[in-house]
């Protein structure tokens, strides 16, 4: 049975319900035209009699139409194939008496679309041919559209143009017979979206917006992976506003799918994606202060509103915004943890590290974690998460000995058995580039905990960063064992072939990855697809690495890494600047405090001549991140382009201290030896 037939299996006690009312009246569904099985042979349709009259053959054509149609509802409630086959014949046999009977043929259209084994090329046969007969037969248009549209490369993705056209006439004609059909419409969105005719796509996600709540959903579900639903119309029809610039009329139509469904999450993340497109801070704002207060209960609003005061630089506001929120909610209830939490990483953010530490700090407090062995699992695994987030922000201000007694702390709390601290342990030795220090201990660690392949990993990177990466390629092969479960260890590998320059090898380890990638998994296929671009353009294969990155953005049009590395890649050989301008942007708008996605922004900024622009987020990137090499290596080629000499050379001398690649290292002592082309 194919997975159509099974998605469809559930579909047809609803759909006898709504589109079946009378024989007269049945848009249903076909079979296969050219089946030369023994199956059809037998259920030939009988050969009218000429001894009949037109009008007796007309009778016996209903007779028939009227027998199909009860055994096609008792196929229904699972009578089984037998009767389904009864159903058939008794269609094909009314077919026969009267060729002028769409009902039959609509019939017989349902019957191949919907039971197995499906076949779609006799279900738009004999619905083409029902609506040859009936123009206005609403079941065979019906079926004809979805029949084309399971053939358009909907679902997938990957539109067929051929079958999109036909799926598109097809819809019309259904909105022509019931301009309230709320199917139709979503589907015609969704094609034209396909195809980029944004006008056509927004005025079809308008109807459907407006059209009443159907009662039939899930073939639409299966083809989109959406609901059908008058909430998601609004949400949809707001995405389709922000593409097109639209953005107020974004903002009203994501504002409506909030008040039909305020439980919904990702509405407040598609409204905050509105408000960044439009641009105006101050009216986002507003705007959320007066939804927060017509909705105390919904936190991921003022989560919004802090997102938005935040970006506009109103720390202070945003940090009062979420302590309100956190005192509505009762006392140690989990929506004023998640507050909480998302307090703490907005101070992240901000860079105000000590006021972040603090209010993790609350969170741990709260929970009764002090500085005793915890016992609770749950307990074991906040503590852990919470004291991770911790060091990351100590390490982050350049607090070493700080982090290091957190690391301890954390020994404590979670005992010798927990390995959770020797990682940490080991990462802030790399962190400090002290790596020589950090292989011993790695190899300790490995040794108390030789289950777990974390360390051996880190293992490999740390000899990777010393150059001996040849060794670290033989430390993960013993960890392959030729299943999915490979995939981490191709990419890994692919990663540190790139680092050290040795692109070919890089690009076999991450198709390796990628075929190991099932088709349902479209988050391992972008990871895969992403590492393989970096290993292309390493060895200079620019059309390589921008064809696999544009096979990410079909699957996923807003990651945020596959919109900055194309980009950045752009930017890197000096092409297609202002289209490299608008891919970063679009990543940085999706990760604001990104040091990478800065650096990428200040960088084309540099190469477009925006020194201005370049500086400030250049500067900002560092900031966020101070042990990039690439980041204070562009940093000194933009104060060398000001003419601040000294400042350049600051930057190219910490930038070389950071560098773990030879080619960079040798570009850099260039550089400090005058020799610069910037």
């Amino acid at each position: 049975m194919s997975v159509l037939t099974v998605a469809f299996s559930g579909m047809m006690a609803a759909h006898a319900q709504t589109v079946n009312p009378s024989p007269a009246a049945t848009p249903t569904e076909t079979q296969p035209a050219n089946s030369s099985t023994q199956e059809h042979q037998q259920s030939a349709p009988a050969t009218p009699s000429q001894q009949t009259t037109p009008r007796e053959r007309r009778q016996q054509a209903y007779a028939k139409l009227l027998e199909g149609q009860r055994l096609l509802g008792d196929a229904r409630r699972g009578s089984g194939e037998a009767v389904l086959r009864q159903a058939r014949q008794a269609f094909q046999t009314a077919a026969a008496l009267d060729p002028s009977l769409a009902e039959a043929h609509t019939a017989l259209a349902e019957i191949a679309l919907y039971h197995a084994p499906q076949d779609l090329e006799t279900a738009i046969r004999e619905a083409s041919q029902a609506a040859r007969i009936d123009r206005d037969s609403f079941g065979a248009h019906r079926l004809l559209s979805r029949a084309y549209t399971l053939k358009s490369g909907l679902r997938e993705g990957k539109p067929d143009k051929t079958f999109v056209e036909r799926a598109i006439h097809e819809l019309n004609e259904v909105t022509r017979l019931d301009s309230n059909n709320a199917e139709a419409w979503a589907l015609l969105g969704e094609l034209y979206h396909l195809t980029g005719r944004s006008r056509e796509a927004i005025n079809a996600l308008t109807q459907w917006a407006a059209a009443p709540a159907p009662t039939e959903t899930r073939f639409f579900q299966f083809v989109t992976n959406r609901e059908l639903s008058a909430d998601a119309a609004a949400a949809r029809l707001g995405e389709a506003l922000i593409a097109a610039g639209r953005t107020n009329e974004a903002v009203a139509s994501i504002r409506r799918a909030i008040s039909l469904n305020p439980e919904n999450k990702d509405y407040s993340e598609l409204l905050a994606r509105a408000f960044e497109a439009g641009g105006n801070n101050e009216s986002a704002v507003l705007e959320l202060q007066r939804l927060v207060a017509a909705d105390p209960t919904n936190t991921s609003l003022p989560r919004l509103l802090a997102r938005i005061q935040a970006r506009g630089g109103r720390i202070d506001d945003a940090v009062a915004t979420i302590r309100t929120a956190m005192s509505k909610q009762p006392r140690g209830d989990e929506e004023q943890k998640m507050l909480r939490l998302y307090l703490a990483k907005l101070l992240s953010d901000a860079l105000r590290q000590a006021d972040a530490i603090a209010v993790y700090e609350e969170a741990l407090k709260e929970r009764g974690i002090n500085n005793e062995l915890l016992a609770s699992e749950d307990d074991r695994e906040f503590a852990t998460i919470i004291l991770q987030r911790i060091i990351a922000l100590q390490k982050s201000a350049g607090l070493t000995k700080e982090a290091a007694a957190t690391i301890e702390r954390m020994r404590t709390l979670l005992g010798k058995e927990d390995s959770s601290a020797d990682e940490q342990y080991v990462e802030l030795l790399r962190h400090q580039g002290r790596r020589e220090e950090a292989l011993p201990a790695i190899r300790a660690a490995r040794q108390r905990f030789p289950d777990e392949n974390g360390f051996v990993r880190l293992e490999a990177e740390t000899l990777a960063d010393l150059g001996r990466v040849d060794e670290a390629v033989a430390l993960l092969r013993p960890l392959l064992n030729g299943s999915l479960e490979d995939f981490d260890e191709h990419l890994i590998i692919s990663g540190l072939y790139t680092q050290a320059g040795r692109g070919r090898e890089a690009i076999e380890a991450a198709r390796r990855a990628l075929a190991l990638a099932p088709a349902e998994r479209t988050d391992l296929q972008v990871a895969a697809l992403i590492t393989l671009s970096s290993a292309q353009d390493r060895v200079g294969d620019t059309a390589g690495s921008e064809e696999s990155l544009r096979r990410v953005l079909a699957k996923e049009p807003d990651n945020a890494t596959a919109l900055n590395n194309l980009g950045y890649f752009l930017v890197e050989r000096n092409e297609r600047l202002n289209e490299a301008l608008e891919l970063i942007q679009r990543a940085v708008r999706a990760e604001p405090t990104n040091s990478s996605y800065l650096d990428s922004l200040g960088w084309v900024y540099f190469k477009l001549g925006q020194l201005e622009n370049a500086e400030r987020n250049l500067r900002e990137a560092a900031r966020r991140n101070s042990t990039s090499s690439t980041i204070q290596e562009h940093l000194g080629d933009l104060y060398h382009r000001q003419g601040k000499m000294e400042l350049a050379r600051a930057a190219w001398q910490k930038a070389l201290s950071l560098s773990l690649e030879v080619g960079k290292t040798a570009r850099l002592k260039a550089k400090l030896n005058g020799k610069t082309g910037n």
